[in-house]
Parts: C-alpha cells; sequence; structure tokens
C-alpha cells in the first residue's frame, strides 16, 4: 500500500495552521485561553504552540520538497522544519526569555515579586491568608 501525501497534505495543513494560529493569538494576547496549559507544564507551551503549528505547517508539503531534489531548498527546509520541532518541544519544559512576549515577562515578574492577582485577592498586606 502506498502512502498517500495529498491527504497527508490535506490533513497537516488545516491542522497546522489551527495551532500555529492559536499561538501566534497567545502572543498578541488577542487569545489568553491557552495559558491554561502553562499550569500543567514546567514551561511555557502556550507559547511553544506556535513552533509546533510551524512545524506542523512545514511537515505538510515537507514530502513534495524532498520529491523535488533541489539540495539549496531540501537543507535550509530541513534546519528551519528541525528548529521549529526543537524549540516547540523545548518550550513545554523551558521558553527562553528573548522568545517570551513583553506582557508574559512583565506577568512572571509580578508573581516573582508576589504582587500578583491571585496574592491580592486571597492573601492579606501581612502575608496571611484572607479568611
Amino acid at each position: 500500500m502506498e502512502t498517500n501525501y495529498w491527504a497527508f497534505f490535506a490533513f497537516m495543513l488545516p491542522f497546522g495552521l489551527v495551532v500555529f494560529t492559536g499561538g501566534v493569538l497567545v502572543y498578541t494576547r488577542k487569545f489568553v485561553g491557552l495559558l491554561i496549559l502553562d499550569r500543567f507544564m514546567p514551561g511555557k507551551p502556550s507559547l511553544a504552540t506556535t513552533f509546533l503549528g510551524a512545524w506542523l505547517l512545514l511537515m505538510a508539503p515537507q514530502h513534495f520538497v524532498n520529491e523535488s531534489g533541489i539540495v539549496a531548498l531540501i537543507m535550509p527546509y530541513s534546519a528551519l522544519l528541525l528548529a521549529c520541532l526543537a524549540i516547540g518541544l523545548m518550550g513545554w519544559y523551558w521558553m527562553p526569555k528573548f522568545l517570551q512576549p513583553k506582557w508574559m515577562k512583565e506577568g512572571d515578574k509580578l508573581e516573582a515579586r508576589g504582587e500578583d492577582r491571585f496574592v491580592k485577592d486571597f492573601y492579606d498586606s501581612d502575608g496571611r491568608l484572607k479568611e
């Protein structure tokens, strides 16, 4: 049985587009619903979805790029695929600060100082739990 690369393309392209769009919307702070993922892993999975979505988008036409036989196209394309996959998987465990948006870095600083919304809602000024 032969692999149907057009079916693979037709599946991966819209799936990658959805995941990539979700990640871009988190970066631009238009849709922050994916931030719930950040509570389950030590990194920033909400941001990693951007790179994993880009990887899925690039995986869709990969067979056709390889079949072209143009080495000057295949090698950079493969390097870009590897970079997107590496950053996407690494981002679930650790996302470098320079890849995080400014609003997320500021939120992390507030949490580190104990000035975030959770602390203000549940603790008083002396650091005791509100009753």
